[in-house]
């Protein structure tokens, strides 16, 4: 006989309680998902979005890292675009910078929207995905292209062409956040009067980039050095200082002046005012070129050297990041004195020699005669208050020599001038690369590598292919 229906027994049945069990167990996965799920949203960006792109795009550097730590200041990031077009690799750095401290904020504002924002701070005629950093009374507006950076080259036709683009978006950034909350920004002098180089635009640019004001000093018509004068810039004078101009250098150096210092290749005893300078802070200039006997020491010619880089607050970035420095038409440096401490940056190898000749050599065969290595071609000195940092292959600023080393020519002259201005927290915060990196390859591995490619693989598949026949016949 079929039992009646029966409520209570119906809640405590076993399908009942294994049912309540099962809704139970779900309620309370639901509730620790939604539970992880707020906390996850409440940490910062840094630590909930991985950055998974092969140029680190939103991978913030340590400088960037201390420089927004120590902020005593609120600064305002304002990503300038219209809803939806926002650039997520600016967004996420934006957030990335906005997760380190409590006194930097990130936002996005659309012009449609919200147009007081603009006409307030007199803003027109912006790219979408520009940046505007702020704090008080300071801002400044960095624009897209300066952070998505394309170098144009001319081809032997006269056609230009994108020869590059990279991500800038950090060292951009950094840079507006540190001038929009620094009071004193360093000055730096460029000597003239003396046949100087002048600057290649692109580092021009890069050097106001990183908040140096950057000026013309003509030494000949001066009594005196600049009073705000942080560093001194001296690029390869073609004509030697006279002995005022060197005894005013030298001065300034005694009251603890900071000196950057590159030369050409120069005659022995050319310019004695100038090696007078150098001479105060332990230096000196040996006579002839540095040229390379060992293959993986320098770059398709023997006098196009690829340096060892000493460790130092100025090269350790670049040997971290496996860079490689492009030094041409270097002349060796010597340490003259222990009054000063001297500390070369980059040297060649033992198997490098000097020709006296200098430019005039006649071959680039190592001969008897030739001075055989190590030598040192940059080095920085400190004496007392005093910096110099000298670098003895002027070349090494060309703009085409420093596309050959993928930027790390511009990247160490950087760093030096940022370790003599202070300026530590922009050392090796440089753009990322969007396309394919320049390899810089010695001329051994260049010579092995074509040898393998060229001569031994094809050699082997032939042999392998003669075997698989050979064997094939005697079956």
């Amino acid at each position: 006989m079929k039992k009646p229906f029966s409520l209570k027994r119906m809640f405590t049945s076993r399908m009942f309680r294994a049912g309540g069990y099962s809704a139970f167990a779900a309620a309370m996965v639901v509730a620790i998902a939604v539970a992880v799920n707020a906390i996850v949203g409440a940490l910062p960006a840094d630590m909930t979005q991985a950055d998974l792109t092969e140029q680190a795009l939103y991978t913030l550097s340590d400088q960037s890292r201390r420089l927004v730590r120590g902020l005593n200041e609120d600064v305002s990031l304002y990503l300038l675009a219209n809803a939806g077009g926002e650039d997520g690799a600016i967004w996420k750095l934006l957030e990335n910078y906005a997760s380190l401290s409590g006194h930097v904020t990130a936002a996005i504002i659309d012009p449609t929207r919200e147009p007081g924002f603009f006409s307030e701070r007199e803003l027109s005629q912006i790219y979408a995905n520009s940046v505007l950093v702020e704090s008080g009374d300071r801002s400044r507006l960095i624009d897209v292209s300066d952070i998505y950076v394309t170098d144009y080259q001319v081809d032997a036709y006269g056609y230009g062409y994108a020869a590059s683009t990279s991500f800038d978006g950090e060292s951009q950034i950094t840079s507006a956040i540190h001038y929009v909350t620094s009071d004193d920004l360093p000055t730096v002098y460029a000597i003239t009067g003396h046949g100087e180089r002048e600057l290649s635009e692109t580092l021009l640019a890069q050097i106001e980039g990183e908040n140096y004001a950057l000026s013309e000093w003509n030494l000949l018509a001066a009594d005196e050095v600049p009073g705000d004068a942080d560093c001194l810039l001296l690029y390869a004078p073609a004509s030697d200082l006279s002995a005022p101009e060197a005894d005013m250098l030298i001065g300034w150096l005694e009251a603890g002046g900071h000196l950057l210092l590159l030369t050409d290749v120069v005659e022995e005893g050319a310019m004695p005012n100038l090696a007078r300078v150098a001479g105060y802070m332990g230096m000196r200039q040996d006579a002839g070129m540095v040229l390379e006997g060992d293959r993986g020491s320098y770059w398709s010619q023997p006098y196009y050297l690829l340096p060892d880089m000493a460790s130092h607050a100025i090269t350790d970035p670049l040997i971290e990041g496996r860079y490689a420095v492009l030094a041409p038409y270097a002349q060796p440096i010597e340490a003259t004195q222990d009054e000063a401490e001297v500390t070369f940056l980059l040297h060649t190898s033992d198997n490098s020699y000097v020709k006296a000749a200098g430019y005039d050599l006649e071959t680039l065969e190592q001969e008897e005669a030739d001075e055989m290595g190590p030598f040192g071609i940059a080095a920085v000195s400190e004496r007392g208050g005093a910096r110099m940092v000298w670098i003895a292959s002027a070349a090494l600023l060309n703009a085409e020599i420093d596309a050959m080393s993928a930027g790390a020519n511009s990247d160490f002259f950087l760093n030096a001038l940022g370790w003599m201005c202070g300026q530590e927290e922009t050392i090796s915060i440089r753009a990322k690369s969007l396309s394919v990196e320049t390899l810089t390859v010695s001329a051994r591995d260049n010579a092995l590598w074509s040898l393998i490619l060229v001569g031994v693989l094809p050699v082997a598949c032939l042999l392998a292919g003669a075997c698989v026949c050979y064997r094939r016949k005697k079956r």
